[in-house]
C-alpha cells in the first residue's frame, strides 16, 4: 500500500501506511527533509543489515513530528485546521501508522490498543490544547 497522503488546501499535513501489502526492501513513507523518517521494511529470513553505525551530525528541526503505529485495536485520529476545526477524520487500524506532520490532532482510542509511539526528542513540554 502506498501512504495516504493527507492534505490541509494544499499543504501535506498527515500520511496513512500500513503493513499489509508491503514490498520486499526498505521504502521511504516520509520525506527525505522530514525531522522524523518512517521507512517500511520487508526482509526475507537470513537477510542481515551489516554492522553499522551512524555518524553524529549536528541535526537542527523546528516542528514535532510523530508516528502512532497500531500493533494490536483500532484508532481514530481527528485533524484540526489551525482554527480549530475539525476537517478530517481517520480511522487505523492493526498493522497501520499514522504520521503527523504538521497539525492539531486528537486520538480516539475506539478498543483496547497496543501501539509504538514515536517522535522527535528531546522531550520538551510543549502541547497547546484547542
Amino acid at each position: 500500500m502506498r501512504a495516504q497522503h493527507i492534505f490541509l488546501g494544499k499543504k501535506l499535513v498527515a500520511l496513512k501506511t500500513s503493513l499489509v501489502r508491503v514490498k520486499d526492501g526498505t521504502h521511504p513513507v516520509s520525506s527525505h527533509g522530514d525531522a522524523l523518517q518512517l521507512m517500511t521494511m520487508k526482509r526475507p529470513k537470513r537477510y542481515v543489515a551489516k554492522a553499522h553505525r551512524h555518524i553524529p551530525k549536528r541535526r537542527v528541526t523546528k516542528l514535532l513530528q510523530e508516528c502512532l503505529i497500531v500493533v494490536k485495536g483500532k484508532v481514530r485520529f481527528d485533524l484540526f485546521d489551525p482554527l480549530g476545526k475539525l476537517f478530517k477524520k481517520v480511522l487505523v487500524k492493526e498493522g497501520e501508522a499514522m504520521f503527523i506532520l504538521e497539525v492539531a490532532h486528537e486520538v480516539r482510542y475506539l478498543e483496547d490498543t497496543l501501539a509504538y509511539e514515536l517522535k522527535n526528542g528531546p522531550f520538551i513540554d510543549d502541547k497547546r490544547f484547542l
